[in-house]
């Protein structure tokens, strides 16, 4: 189980508390502590959700190689600490593992690219799971997880269709 510090969503700019926070998380789960991983931690704790990996490149404002990022990004998985995925046009986005056991998906917008994060109610993820475990049994198969994803255009790209119109 990954350990989190003490994160309520209401980080302030201190910049030095950041860093240690990034830092005790990395030694909280036994994992050495550099720079670049602290500097990737923090791009994700200020985000608060998913992200491209060029978004991370642009963030990191120079300090972050791709090459180096991509190793890092390959540790951290292996450690459970991140998540990455691919959204419908092949984008790699990461994010902070599901630390506090929440299961979420993700809704992609096909015009801007953003991601964001959404939860089903426990009813609907409950009846999701029964049809999971039933596709398991017809196919003689041990699904070892899911996502939903959802293809939209947010709202500040409708604003702009309309605009445009």
């Amino acid at each position: 189980m990954i350990k989190l510090p003490s994160y309520n969503g209401n980080m302030t700019n201190d910049q030095t508390d950041l860093t240690q926070q990034c830092r005790q998380l990395l030694v909280d789960n036994e994992i050495p502590v550099t720079r670049p991983r602290i500097l990737l931690l923090e791009i994700l704790l200020q985000h608060k959700g998913p992200i491209r990996i060029e978004d991370v490149i642009k963030l990191s404002e120079g300090k972050l190689a791709l090459s180096s990022l991509y190793r890092i990004i390959n540790f951290l998985k292996s450690s459970n600490l991140i998540s990455e995925f691919q959204t419908p046009d092949n984008t790699k986005v990461i994010e902070l593992s599901n630390l506090k056991d929440n299961h979420h998906h993700h809704v992609f917008c096909q015009t801007c690219g953003s991601v964001e994060d959404f939860e089903l109610n426990e009813g609907t993820e409950t009846s999701l799971q029964k049809e999971i475990q039933k596709i398991e049994a017809l196919n003689n198969i041990s699904v070892l997880s899911h996502s939903l994803e959802l293809l939209s255009i947010c709202n500040p790209c409708q604003a702009k269709i309309q605009l445009s119109h």
